[in-house]
């Protein structure tokens, strides 16, 4: 049994990739890798919320980050969703994530409630349409993405999609057959030190890297130089 981490609370929406090069067999093991993960996360009504958003050429959201409140709820979720089709419209996925997934109607938490909003991508291809502008638009709402590349994913679309630290939220595994080797990596990932909980001098959104933390600002204001306080953008 994972040892459930009792940090920080999430709103975490998978964005899952299931075009045709997807076979049957590998997405039955990225839903395992889903389940795993789901494992070790504190699944309740004040620790962490899971959405699911599917892809291909169309964008299926699964479903909302306020639909199913128990772990058990969420595997059976995962285990009865079906593969889409062609394409891969991994810009659509992201946009329709910042647009449709995390809002409050939604389940996403309150901003004020500090609650961090993850995405993790999982992809074996190279997007069909553009990822960097609608990744940057969705960093900047506060949304944390990790990529995960399998196989032929391409490499440089994961690194403009992902946030910094780079080396902390992009991964590739070879094959879907070992995606699982990754999931501790996530567990550690997701559970990481919450620095910001334990105190941080940000005037706007804390976020947590691995053992520390640094600042951004809210749309509209840029980050000081001092790294901590914000301005308006237009006073700059």
């Amino acid at each position: 049994q994972a040892e459930v981490c009792k940090s920080r609370p999430l709103d975490l929406v998978f964005i899952i990739d299931s075009s045709r090069s997807v076979r049957p067999a590998e997405f039955e093991r990225v839903k395992v890798f889903l389940s795993d993960t789901v494992d070790s996360l504190d699944i309740s009504p004040n620790g962490t919320h899971v959405g699911l958003i599917n892809y291909a050429s169309t964008v299926n959201i699964e479903f909302h980050l306020n639909r199913h409140r128990t772990k058990a709820e969420i595997k059976q979720a995962f285990s009865r969703v079906d593969p889409l089709s062609a394409g891969t419209m991994t810009g659509l996925a992201i946009k329709t994530a910042m647009e449709q997934a995390f809002t409050e109607e939604a389940g996403a938490r309150p901003e004020n409630k500090n609650i961090a909003k993850v995405a993790i991508i999982v992809t074996d291809g190279r997007p069909q349409d553009k990822v960097e502008d609608v990744s940057a638009a969705a960093r900047a709402a506060g949304i944390e993405i990790y990529a995960v590349g399998v196989d032929r994913a391409d490499m440089k679309s994961l690194r403009l999609m992902a946030s910094q630290p780079l080396d902390e939220h992009v991964f590739y595994v070879e094959t879907y057959g070992v995606i699982e080797k990754l999931t501790s990596r996530f567990r550690e990932t997701l559970c990481g030190v919450d620095a910001c909980a334990l105190g941080h001098d940000c005037d706007h959104i804390c976020l947590n890297t691995n053992a520390s933390y640094y600042c951004r600002c809210r749309v509209g204001y840029v980050l000081n130089p001092d790294k901590k306080t914000c301005s308006q953008a237009n006073e700059q």
